[in-house]
Order: C-alpha cells, then structure tokens, then sequence
C-alpha cells in the first residue's frame, strides 16, 4: 500500500487505539477523523470452511477439503458531539473517511506488528432519542483473507525499538533470523506464521536469487518442495520466483523451470542449494497469522 506509517514508538495512551491506513493514504490514529470520536475496541473470530462428499447409497460422508474463509472484524466506537449541526458534521467527515473504495490496512495498539487488509462495510450512526450528545456505533471490515499479516516483511530488520515486531508473533527468543543468505549453500529459515505458506492459498512468497553461475536448484528437506531454473545464469542475472511464477530479469522464465513453488512450513525450514557456485538469496514474505 502507498502511504507513510505512523510512527507509534512512545505515543501516549490510556484507552485502546486504532490505527488506519486508507487507500492511497497516510496511516492515522482513527481519533482524528473528526473530534470526539473514540476507538473502544475491535474483534473477529476465525472462519474454517470444511466441505465433505457423499456417495447416493452409501452412509456417511468423507472429507474433501478445508478453507480458511473471509470473516468479518467488527471495530466499535463512540462519537460525542454537540448540537445536531455539530453531529451532521462529524457523521458526514467519518462516512467520508470510510466509505471509500479500496483495501484499508488496520492495527491497534494490542497488536502494533500485525495488520489487516480490510474494507469497510454498510454502518449506521444514528443520533440518540435522549440528545445525550453521545452515540456508539459499529463498523464491520470485511477481511477477504480471513487472517492477519505481519506488519514488515521477514527480511526487514528485526529490531523491536523499530516497532515492526511485537510478543505473540512466534519469533523464538534469544536467535538471530536470517532470510539473506550468500554464498551458503545450507541454511534454514523459520516462518513464524501459524500456517503454511503457500503461494497456491494466497500466501505471497517472493525468493530473488543473484550472483549464481550456471543451473539453480535448492530443496526445501522440510517440505520437500523443489524448485530448479535449468538454463545456465550469469552473475548479474536476476532470478526471481514471486509465488508460484518465476521471472529472468524481470521477463517471465517459468517455462524454463520445472514448474514447482516453494512452501515454508510453520517453524524451521532446511534449505539446501545443489552445487557449490557463489550464490546470493534472499526469502521476502509476510508471516501470516490465523484471525
């Protein structure tokens, strides 16, 4: 998503936080859309789609398979405001922000490493029969993934004063990660997501090989995934497999592969590289964690 993050990193609070980037837009803390509005909190519960077959005549039914289906992430808020000019107001500046077209990306301050891509949907903010100046609503974001992603990817910098990294994300204490490896031949990665990522569910994973001379074919032991460019490289070309597709200097090569994707099991992933040619990797994916 374009748009600048808001830098969080010792901001001040005593009530839960909601923070929004919109489409095409800078991330915001949700309070200042307009004044007097005030996040309380937001919730989801996961969603797993099982389907089965059945036979005519024969009892029973057998499992096909099992998807993780969009859910719905449910933010409440309260608005006070003053006289019912003031309220037209305030109403109107928050349908402007939300009612827009596009992917929203979300994250509170429970959660400041993991964000959602949501749109809004239909919300109804009605002005109170009592004229207490205070009325509390709901927006429902429809979340088509169904899951939560880290907010940086695996090989950005894990530091926490950068706030890119929160407890809860499955990152063992105490070890350096590595998702940049050159001219290492074996090596593992950990993929802290709760769930397997796979390009062929979604799961983007990018691997941008350089500096290789020749053929290149790495094996993933873990998962026994394979992937095999069989043309000779130069060491200024760059191999990239974005999901499940394979591009030679920016020119799609899948034809010249053998047709396989990578997936990272949830934890330690073994690699190795066939050969012993210079060689430069790197592993570019967002950790994916079930809602």
């Amino acid at each position: 998503m374009s748009g600048k993050d808001l830098n969080i990193v010792g901001y001040q609070y005593n009530y839960p936080k909601l923070f929004i980037k919109p489409p095409n837009g800078d991330e915001i803390d949700a309070e200042t859309i307009t004044s007097g509005l005030h996040f309380l909190d937001d919730d989801s519960d996961p969603i797993l789609t099982t389907t089965y077959t059945t036979d005519t005549g024969v009892d029973g039914s057998v499992y096909s398979t099992s998807q993780v289906g969009k859910n719905v992430i449910n933010a409440r808020f309260y608005l006070t405001y003053g006289d019912w000019y003031d309220y037209k107001i305030k109403k109107h500046e928050i349908a402007q922000f939300f009612m827009q077209k596009g992917l929203y990306r979300i994250r509170s301050d429970a959660e400041p490493g993991i964000v959602k891509f949501v749109r809004a949907g239909n919300f109804t903010i009605k002005n109170p029969e009592d004229r207490s100046h205070v009325v509390q609503f709901s927006i429902p974001f429809d979340n088509p993934s169904g899951v939560k992603w880290s907010l940086p990817y695996s090989d950005d910098l894990m530091t926490y004063d950068q706030n890119l990294w929160q407890y809860g994300m499955n990152l063992p204490n105490g070890i350096d990660l590595k998702y940049h490896f050159v001219n290492e031949h074996h090596f593992k990665i950990w993929n802290a997501s709760d769930i397997t990522i796979d390009p062929a569910q979604r799961y983007g994973l990018k691997i941008i090989v350089t500096g290789q001379t020749g053929k290149f074919d790495m094996v993933n032991q873990t998962t026994g995934d394979e992937i095999v460019y069989v043309n000779s490289l130069q060491p200024n070309d760059q191999l990239v497999w974005d999901d499940m597709y394979c591009y030679l200097n920016g020119e799609l090569c899948t034809d010249s592969t053998n047709l396989a994707w990578m997936r990272l099991a949830p934890g330690w992933n073994e690699f190795k590289i066939y050969g012993y040619n210079k060689v430069d990797i790197r592993f570019h994916f967002r950790f994916v964690y079930l809602n």
